[in-house]
């Protein structure tokens, strides 16, 4: 028994595999919270169990403006990290929430995530047996530096999920929109005009996307880069539309 009750129909709210009780509560205690307008809650679309690219996230909320991610935490080992990138390069900050029975996955999701997170951040709690139901402090681009770890940041036909791919990045003169890059301390908004990524451009932050130089960076210097650990990401994939 687990000492509390899950009502209504939940169908809608659990994962594809097996799933504890505690894991379900979490999910459903957050959609009760929507409905009553109790924190947390967020104003926006909220789905559950949905697939956003290649990664079903236990809940996305579209909100005007911000988009949210949060994922429940009950015991199961989790790729914070991979998770927690993927979340941001597709435009969501993200929530870990921990059961209090398993506090000590806090640590785990720290440590996987140092040392890009900077500065305090607390992470959201629930205990289904006493009603507790926080979601902490979002991981964000404010608080979590993006290092660019391989060239597959600048392929298209690699991002936002194999069936899609870059069938969802916004284009610009047919060249698409990669997001907003730190190169060795200068901030570009990085293009591509194939799948492949090849052929780039490098657009100043408040100029026009003419005045970039076809061919710049060459793919040569920017692997330079990346192999140097000098390219950051600095916001997400910019994306042709928000519908999944």
């Amino acid at each position: 028994m687990s000492g509390f009750e899950i009502w209504g129909d939940v169908d809608r709210y659990r994962s594809a595999g097996e799933e504890s009780d505690e894991h379900l509560w979490g999910k459903v205690e957050l959609d009760r919270r929507r409905k009553d307008k109790r924190k947390p809650w967020f104003e926006g679309e909220y789905r559950f169990e949905k697939k956003v690219a290649d990664r079903v996230p236990d809940c996305f909320v579209r909100g005007e403006g911000l988009n949210r991610w949060i994922e429940f935490v009950a015991g199961s080992d989790q790729p914070y990290r991979a998770k927690t990138r993927e979340a941001l390069r597709l435009g969501f900050v993200v929530h870990w929430v921990f059961h209090t029975d398993h506090r000590e996955q806090m640590h785990d999701v720290r440590e996987a995530l140092e040392p890009e997170l900077e500065g305090p951040i607390r992470f959201g709690e629930y205990d289904p047996l006493n009603g507790l139901l926080t979601v902490g402090d979002p991981v964000t681009f404010k608080n979590y530096e993006f290092p660019v770890e391989s060239m597959r940041e600048f392929e298209p036909r690699s991002l936002l999920g194999y069936r899609h791919g870059a069938a969802h990045i916004a284009r610009q003169e047919y060249s698409y929109d990669l997001g907003m890059f730190d190169l060795a301390g200068c901030q570009r908004r990085i293009f591509t005009d194939y799948p492949q990524g090849k052929y780039f451009r490098a657009v100043a932050p408040g100029q026009a996307f003419d005045t970039a130089t076809f061919g710049f960076p060459t793919e040569d210097g920017l692997e330079r880069l990346v192999e140097d650990e000098q390219v950051t990401r600095l916001g997400p994939v910019r994306r042709r539309d928000a519908a999944e």
